[in-house]
């Protein structure tokens, strides 16, 4: 993303924020650091693994769905839009 927008004579957050999901190590470590979406990575994996044992043993889940809190990660490459005067 940050090339394409380079590309085209955009500048990272000047002109363009850009925010990303997952919250990988490279994430840090971009030019500008890259916001992100923080997933619980092991308390998704938990919930999954939860559910496929109450599923072997012939259960219903409880719910249709489950939501877990994500975190956003804030870093360089985001920033409010220009004033218009």
């Amino acid at each position: 993303m940050y090339e394409a927008a380079r590309e085209i004579g955009l500048r990272v957050p000047r002109d363009l924020s850009v925010v990303g999901f997952d919250d990988a190590e490279y994430a840090r470590w971009a030019g500008p650091p890259l916001t992100t979406v923080r997933q619980p990575l092991a308390e998704m994996g938990a919930t999954a693994a939860r559910l496929v044992l109450a599923l072997g043993r012939g259960e219903r889940p409880l719910h249709p769905r489950t939501e877990l809190p994500t975190t956003l990660v804030v870093r360089d490459s985001t920033a409010p839009p220009p004033r218009v005067p």
